[in-house]
């Protein structure tokens, strides 16, 4: 059974008689996963307008909250709500009351640690990068207030909403993209909570900084393959990534310990990055699917596994002999086996047995037992390519698939789910 993510926008501009129709066509849909708070994004990313959308062609995301919930500024952090959400242009209570007699079930998808927070506690909370800038937008997972903060608006979803299973996005350090492609967002966190938990295991923050800053000299002297091994056989930089990974677990225990008493059974599913990047931006699967029951992540064979690859290799080289130089050092880095040049790549992506691939390894990684969902790009590609990725997919070790997105999605993709699924699994 399948699941597809939904944007607030969507639901309000299309309304659901519009959208129940195309739900259909994807004949074996089970969960709906409706966003809750918008991150910074362009909808539809990088390029192309919203097929449906009769209001808006683009929607640029900003991290607004866009459920009806009341203020949290008293406590010092808050999230910035989007304009014009009421009780009565309520996106959330629309399309939970419009699912009501069906078998679809709503999961509400709430991003993190990304978001438009404010609050005079904001400092206190932000990820700082190895020079000792903010990075704008981003929590740390140790900053003080911030379980506090999603405890509250999960026990208000609740009273509201009467939802007891959230899924969670965004529960990880900083990736080079955003707003801008920038790669120093991912040498992060050095705020005063991470630096004191350093110093509680014994690594100085002082020789992590070092240790950066020889890796990045590297990059920038395009020293691609040099600076890849230094950085996966540098034993400090092996102990910050393993500190990393440690504190984004801890933050997802607290927060599923501060959860529980919400409502018998509350639950919390978790949206990981593919493995062969998670464990770089501070997701271990072994540890965090033994808490939570079920994993979604994006093994997008076109896009790079949801990483702007393109993006990042591009900042760091202009020339097309230093993109394929950077392109073939990142492939080593992330142990990606695929004989693959950047032109290649940005022609059409990495190849269909990414998907299989990194579905099998989130099952070996993953806790007995775990629910596996498959993240399929459901935009800017051709249906042969849609097909290609639900098949590689059911194919592989994971349960099922979630479509990201819906209103990303063209007409022609709904119809190709159709006709496969009409036809019977490939």
């Amino acid at each position: 059974m399948s699941g597809i993510h939904i944007h607030p926008h969507d639901i309000l501009d299309e309304g659901m008689s519009n959208i129940i129709p195309h739900l259909e066509k994807l004949r074996d849909l089970q969960y709906l996963f409706p966003q809750i708070n918008t991150i910074f994004e362009r909808n539809p990313v990088p390029i192309g307008s919203l097929p449906r959308n009769p209001v808006h062609s683009v929607v640029y995301g900003n991290g607004t909250m866009q459920i009806v919930a009341p203020s949290y500024s008293d406590r010092g952090l808050d999230l910035r709500r989007e304009p014009g959400i009421s009780a009565d242009r309520d996106p959330l209570m629309i399309i939970k009351k419009a699912m009501v007699d069906t078998n679809i079930e709503v999961v509400p998808w709430a991003n993190i640690l990304n978001g438009h927070f404010e609050g005079d506690r904001l400092q206190h909370n932000q990820v700082i990068d190895y020079v000792g800038r903010p990075v704008q937008h981003w929590l740390c997972p140790n900053g003080p207030d911030v379980i506090e903060l999603w405890a509250q608006v999960f026990a208000d979803l609740f009273k509201r909403y009467g939802f007891t299973c959230v899924m969670i996005d965004r529960i990880r350090f900083p990736d080079w993209a955003g707003t801008a492609i920038d790669p120093t967002q991912v040498l992060t966190c050095f705020c005063e909570h991470c630096q004191k938990g350093m110093h509680t295991i014994g690594l100085d923050p002082d020789a992590v900084r070092q240790a950066i800053g020889s890796w990045v000299a590297l990059l920038g002297e395009k020293q691609f393959d040099t600076a890849g091994y230094f950085a996966r056989n540098n034993e400090v930089l092996a102990a910050w990534f393993r500190f990393r990974q440690d504190s984004v677990s801890a933050f997802i225990a607290r927060l599923i310990e501060h959860t529980s008493s919400i409502a018998p059974g509350f639950t919390l599913w978790i949206d990981l990055w593919p493995p062969a990047y998670s464990w770089f931006l501070g997701q271990d699967y072994a540890e965090l699917t033994a808490m939570a029951p079920t994993v979604k992540h994006f093994p997008y064979h076109k896009l790079g596994g949801g990483a702007d690859v393109q993006g990042l290799i591009e900042s760091l080289a202009s020339a097309d002999a230093e993109r394929e130089a950077a392109f073939s050092a990142f492939l080593n880095f992330f142990d990606l086996p695929y004989p693959l040049s950047y032109a290649e790549f940005t022609a059409d992506g990495f190849p269909i047995e990414f998907v299989r691939d990194q579905n099998d390894l989130v099952r070996r990684k993953s806790a007995p037992g775990t629910r596996i969902f498959s993240g399929v790009q459901m935009w800017n590609l051709p249906p042969e390519n849609l097909v290609d990725a639900i098949c590689a997919a059911e194919e592989s070790a994971a349960d099922d698939v979630l479509y990201y997105c819906y209103g990303w999605a063209t007409d022609d993709l709904f119809e190709a789910v159709r006709n496969l699924r009409d036809k019977g699994t490939h």
